[in-house]
């Protein structure tokens, strides 16, 4: 997939662009369907499936007190977009220069002149230009001057509900990642790099592997049951996410972390980038008086997590993880 960020490079040798346009935040299956939508239309006219979006937020530029905390990076994005079959993702600087732009100057001069669209699919609460004056009915009508084709996107609910970015994120909030994973149609997930920490796990023999990530959303402060990707391997773990749980008695708690035991893993993965998917909400977060409470809550919580994954890996046949036996499989299966 090749990525533009920067308007100048436009345009490319393309043909016939069939593009979208939006933020696409979660890309969940509303974002999905379309795409797939998309590249099968491209495929039929032998165009380009491509995607406009904006870096960063519009909203973290015009309101930042009012922008939502982005659900993915933009890597992980544009990561899943190509996965889709999308060949070309526009990445728009978004600037206060841009947000003067009006609606018929962004249409003309950079969807059809720029970009050279042939086909271009929004959805029918879809707003642009210069204080959101542009609409559906206003780009259908640009295009059919320009000579490319308007068309509108249809909406996809899951339990009668609207699938939508703010879902995903309000499923996070509470901690409902096992419906975040419904909405997205893969578990929600963290990037970053595994970094040292207070080296509490290992004094009790519990070691934990310490996330640094540069996203933006994250999940109810909580413990859950996870799965980390080091180096194209997956483990099977237990995360605690939010102030590390306190062994002292004085009431002082610790910075926000992103802890994660790794189930029957004995190894270095300091320094590693790594992914953390998050499956099961298991409890909310709590405080130990010393490490026998909090050692024995950990064994519980190990046990349901074990519990959890011999379900997970019978309902998915295609997941491995490289510290959990395939329990309960059928042999051959």
């Amino acid at each position: 997939m090749k990525v533009v960020c920067r308007l100048e490079e436009l345009p490319l040798d393309f043909p016939r662009v069939v593009a979208t346009i939006g933020n696409f935040d979660g890309v969940h299956l509303g974002h999905q369907q379309l795409v797939r939508d998309l590249v099968t239309r491209a495929a039929a006219i032998e165009g380009t499936p491509a995607v406009v979006t904006f870096d960063p937020h519009p909203l973290q530029v015009l309101a930042p007190n009012n922008a939502p905390r982005q659900i993915q990076t933009l890597d992980q994005k544009l990561a899943v977009m190509e996965a889709l079959g999308i060949r070309l993702a526009v990445v728009i600087p978004f600037t206060n220069e841009l947000a003067q732009t009006s609606a018929l100057d962004f249409a003309v001069k950079i969807l059809k002149v720029k970009l050279k669209v042939h086909e271009i699919y929004v959805g029918p609460n879809f707003a642009f230009g210069h204080r959101r004056e542009g609409s559906f009915n206003l780009l259908k009508e640009i295009g059919a001057r320009q000579v490319f084709f308007v068309g509108r996107i249809h909406q996809v609910h899951f339990r009668g509900n609207r699938v939508s970015s703010t879902a995903v994120r309000q499923a996070l909030v509470a901690g409902q990642v096992a419906l975040a994973r419904r909405l997205l149609g893969r578990p929600f997930s963290l990037v970053g790099e595994i970094v040292h920490g207070a080296a509490i796990g290992t004094e009790i023999r519990v070691p934990t592997a310490n996330l640094h990530t540069a996203n933006e959303l994250l999940p109810r402060n909580g413990v859950y049951v996870s799965g980390l990707t080091v180096e194209g391997r997956r483990y099977g773990g237990v995360t605690n996410i939010g102030v590390r749980p306190t062994l002292a008695q004085d009431g002082s708690v610790v910075g926000q972390t992103i802890e994660t035991h790794l189930l029957d893993f004995e190894g270095d993965l300091y320094g590693q980038s790594a992914t953390l998917e998050l499956l099961l909400y298991l409890r909310e977060e709590r405080r130990f008086v010393n490490t026998r409470a909090l050692v024995n809550q950990i064994r519980k919580d190990v046990v349901r997590a074990r519990r959890y994954f011999g379900w997970y890996l019978r309902a998915a046949p295609g997941v491995k993880m490289e510290n959990i036996p395939d329990l309960g499989r059928a042999p051959g299966a």
